[in-house]
Order: structure tokens, then C-alpha cells, then sequence
């Protein structure tokens, strides 16, 4: 069995990629289905597997670097050579596949249809390479594929698919020269010697890695050991010496000290950096900015600021080393902490709404593409929404602590469908919101969280993963 077998049989021996085959099924699919209401001209119905040859080439190029990371790879025999084989293979036989559809394109001879299907190729080909380009030249490159539909949508919005069909359409021996080029180029940058030493022993995140926990601190722990100095540049010692006063007035063992440890390890020290303030304000602006022009759609965001803020933060329930504190100390602790998640939640969203109340002022009403755009100001009735699904969302984060990517998926299954059902019966749930109701969601989802809290911290084992 060759190297290239080897390790192309890791494409279906991980279990976790099958959810990813399964999503890059339904996009492919989606790009078909475009196809199907009439394979017009010039429409840009054409590129979407093209688009989609990017993120593959994305995800695949990660499958070698998490080999690559480990210093036993240069064990195995002729194994940095193989990465540009495997990448060219799998690239290869998507984009021969993928370039089937432009058989069907109307308004062209035999020998144009070949020159066209063979330019597309090459289109797709270099949308692959583009991926796994990024992949091997910026590192933890997988988070990227949050903005694609952000991506997507600009696209859309400036009709760049429709650009990208034209040329690949109207100037194929251009783009079938560039892909030519490109590819080359490639095949001898991936083939570097050097480059495998580059990504020996060096904390890659790879497939997932982003809902392990353990391994996320672990790599953190790698990155910072040989940044000190960063350690040290607080914005405020007095903040941190006010924590560390409140704490060393209690015992060692007992739950006061405890509670000031976790307010502090989760309010005050991922903000005691500038850079982290700068960037929460630079967020700020920027969400007010776009939440004002999308209207009542901009609500559905705030569902999903608690969850992004949930599931990079962790309660002080278990833990792997001897500590002092006992049960009843961590779950007072995890009480704290959860309750000051919530102020810079709710303080994210009192700035947003404020700053959009100065902005309505400020920005004018201007029209482009035939598109009016009138920016308003964010509903302060949002204020809510993180208030009632923060507790929910720390009460699942709780239950499945030792699957934090089943923590994911359920989170976003419940909120996709509370968005889908908001978006069919809109005139029912508007007349059953009122005080009372939004009373009785936050009594529901803070008595839940305490619930899970207490048979978590009281009953489980509280020792490792949970």
C-alpha cells in the first residue's frame, strides 16, 4: 500500500469529517440546483462547485499539516513528498467532476463547450489551490471558513459570480494559461524541502481542535510560553490588585475566595490587554454599523453573541489538578462567573443600541444598484435576548462539557429553529412578547442553569474532562 493510499484513507476512516461531508454535500447540491430553474448565460449560475473548490481545498490541506505538526512524520518514509500529491490528487478529480456542468452551457459550439469546460477546470483548480494555499501559509487557517458566507453574500451583493463566469467563459485561454502557471508554482512550493521543518512541532489547530478545550489551552500554553512580555503589559494594576486583595482576605478553602477567583479569571483577565479592549470596542463599532442597515433581521444576531461568548469561556467546575476548592466552592464560583458573563454581554448591547442612536443622526440615507439604504437604530428590546439565552446556553454547555462539539451543534439547531419558526408565525410570537412572558423565559433559564449547575458540581465528577 502506497503513502498516497494511506493517507487517503483518512478522508473516510475520521468519523468527524462525515458531518463535513455531509454540509458540503447540501452546498453542492445548492449549486446544482441553481441549474435547474435554466442554464442561462452570464447569470453566474455556473461557479458555484468553483467557490466550493476553495473551501475543499481549505479543509483537505489541514488533513497533512496535522501530520506534518508531528515531529514522528519524519519517520516515515518519503511521506513530505506526498502532501502535494494528495492535494493535486483530490483537487484533480473534484474539479474534473465539478467541470461536468459546463457541457450544459447554452449558446456555444462543440469546440468552444470543450475550450470552456477545460477553462473551468483550471477556474476551480485554481480556487482549490487558493484554499490549500491558505492553509499551509497562515496558521489555524480553518477559522476562515466563518466569514464564507459573509463572503458569499458580498459576492452576491457586487455580482461577482457573475464577473467570474464571463471570464472564465470569454477568456479561457487567459484563464487555462494562469491556472497553468499557477499550478506549477504550487507543485514546487509544496515540494520545498524546508517547508515540512517549518511545520514540525509547531501547536496546529486542526479538524475540531477548536471545540476540544484541553487542547486549545494546551496550545495556548505553547504559544505563550515564549511571549512573557505580553504577560506583563497590564492596562490596569489596579484592577488586578483589587481582585487579588478581595481574594487574600478569605481562607484558602473558603468560597469567597473561590468566587473572586472566578470573577476575576473570567471578567478581568481577557480584558486586562489593551489589544483586547481595542478590539472589543473596534467590534462594537463595526456591529453597530451593519446591524443598523439590516433591520429587523439584525435581531437574530444577538442570538448568537451569548453563544459565541459561552463556548470560549469555562466555568470553574472541573479541573484536572489537586485545588483547594470543594464542591460547594466551585459551584459558588461558577455562579459568579456566570452571572458576570452576563454584564459584558449586556454591556456589548447597551453600546451597540446607544452608538446606533448617534449614528441615525450622523449617517444619511443613500441609494446604490438601484438599492435604498436607510440605516435605523437597533431595537433596545434586544437588550433581552442575551439575558434568556446565555443561562440555556451555559445549562447544555454544562451537560455535554465533555463533548464541546455536540454543544455546538445544538446550540445551533435550537437557535436556527427558534430564527425559522420567528420567521413563519413573526404576527403570533410579536403578540405574545410582553413583560410576563420575557419574566417567565428568564425565570425558566436561570432556574435551569442553577439546576444543572448543582447536579453538576454536587453530584458528577468534578476531575478531568467531567
Amino acid at each position: 500500500m502506497s503513502i498516497l493510499t494511506v493517507n487517503l484513507k483518512h478522508l473516510y476512516q475520521r468519523r468527524g469529517l462525515w458531518l463535513v461531508y455531509v454540509i458540503l454535500v447540501l452546498f453542492a447540491f445548492a449549486g446544482i440546483a441553481v441549474l435547474f430553474k435554466g442554464p442561462e448565460a452570464g447569470q453566474g449560475r455556473f461557479i458555484g462547485l468553483i467557490v466550493l473548490a476553495f473551501v475543499i481545498g481549505l479543509l483537505l490541506a489541514v488533513l497533512p499539516l496535522e501530520v506534518l505538526s508531528k515531529p514522528f512524520s519524519y519517520c516515515l518514509p518519503g511521506h513530505r513528498k506526498m502532501v502535494r500529491r494528495l492535494v493535486f490528487c483530490v483537487g484533480i478529480v473534484f474539479n474534473l467532476l465539478a467541470s461536468l456542468l459546463f457541457f450544459i452551457y447554452p449558446d456555444l459550439s462543440v469546440g468552444q463547450l470543450l475550450l470552456v469546460v477545460c477553462s473551468a477546470f483550471v477556474a476551480g483548480l485554481i480556487s482549490y489551490l487558493l484554499g490549500a494555499g491558505l492553509a499551509f501559509g497562515i496558521r489555524n487557517s480553518v477559522a476562515f471558513i466563518g466569514f464564507l458566507p459573509l463572503v458569499i453574500v458580498t459576492g452576491g451583493f457586487f455580482d461577482l459570480h457573475t464577473v467570474l463566469e464571463r471570464v472564465i467563459v470569454e477568456n479561457p485561454l487567459v484563464v487555462i494559461s494562469v491556472g497553468i502557471l499557477s499550478s506549477c508554482v504550487v507543485w514546487f512550493w509544496l515540494g520545498d524541502e524546508g517547508r515540512a521543518r517549518r511545520y514540525c512541532n509547531v501547536p496546529w489547530v486542526g479538524f475540531f481542535d477548536a471545540w476540544n478545550p484541553d487542547k486549545m489551552k494546551r496550545i495556548s500554553r505553547i504559544r505563550m510560553a515564549g511571549k512573557w512580555k505580553k504577560l506583563e503589559k497590564y492596562t490596569n494594576l489596579r484592577i488586578e490588585n483589587f481582585y487579588l486583595g478581595r481574594m487574600n482576605r478569605y481562607d484558602y478553602v473558603s468560597a469567597g475566595r473561590y468566587i473572586w477567583g472566578a470573577l476575576y479569571a473570567a471578567s478581568v483577565a481577557p480584558v486586562l490587554h489593551w489589544n483586547s479592549i481595542l478590539s472589543i470596542v473596534i467590534m462594537v463599532i463595526l456591529m453597530s454599523f451593519l446591524l443598523g442597515y439590516m433591520g429587523p433581521a439584525a435581531t437574530f444576531m444577538f442570538f448568537f453573541i451569548p453563544i459565541m461568548i459561552v463556548m470560549n469561556m469555562r466555568l470553574p467546575v472541573h479541573s484536572s489538578m489537586l485545588i483547594s476548592g470543594g464542591r460547594r466552592e466551585r459551584f459558588a464560583g461558577s455562579i459568579a462567573a456566570v452571572a458576570a458573563a452576563v454584564v459584558p454581554i449586556s454591556v456589548v448591547v447597551i453600546a451597540m443600541v446607544a452608538l446606533s442612536m448617534l449614528l441615525e443622526m450622523v449617517i444619511p440615507e443613500f441609494t446604490w444598484r438601484g438599492v435604498n439604504f436607510t440605516y435605523r437604530v437597533i431595537n433596545a428590546g434586544n437588550l433581552f435576548i442575551p439575558l434568556v439565552i446565555t443561562p440555556f446556553a451555559f445549562a447544555i454547555r454544562l451537560i455535554f462539557y465533555r463533548r464541546p462539539v455536540y454543544t455546538m451543534l445544538l446550540l445551533m439547531l435550537i437557535i436556527y429553529l427558534m430564527i425559522f419558526t420567528a420567521l413563519i408565525w413573526s404576527k403570533q410570537l410579536s403578540a405574545m412578547i410582553n413583560l410576563i412572558s420575557i419574566t417567565a423565559m428568564l425565570v425558566l433559564g436561570w432556574g435551569t442553569v442553577l439546576l444543572v449547575l448543582r447536579y453538576v458540581c454536587m453530584k458528577r465528577s468534578l476531575t478531568g474532562n467531567g
